[in-house]
């Protein structure tokens, strides 16, 4: 990533801090205590916009062999496999097909 990028991630990839990157991350509660309200409103904060990178990954993993076991030999391949599947839920998320056009479908009272 480049330097000065914000990176958010979620609690299952701690040990990833890539250098010269911000790290947000969303608050775990300690054992036996409660957050504190600011780390409370920080993780309410936060949630909206982890459920627009949960359908990405979501998005992403339509293209099945993202979420099995890939055997390629070689970062660059595996980095590829990635690049495509961006590739392909971007332009189905961009899709013409998708736009919500209302002026286009009948009334019902008619």
């Amino acid at each position: 990533l480049p330097p000065g990028s914000v990176l958010r991630q979620d609690l299952g990839l701690v040990g990833h801090t890539p250098a010269g990157v911000v790290v947000e991350m969303p608050h775990k509660k300690p054992p036996k205590r409660e957050l504190t309200f600011a780390q409370q409103l920080y993780n309410h904060l936060l949630s909206p916009l982890r459920v627009v990178i949960e359908h990405a990954h979501s998005g992403m993993k339509r293209l099945r062999m993202v979420q099995d076991t890939l055997r390629l030999r070689g970062q660059w391949r595996r980095d590829t496999v990635i690049v495509v599947a961006c590739g392909l839920h971007n332009l189905r998320v961009r899709s013409p097909l998708r736009l919500y056009a209302p002026d286009k479908f009948p009334k019902l009272s008619e």
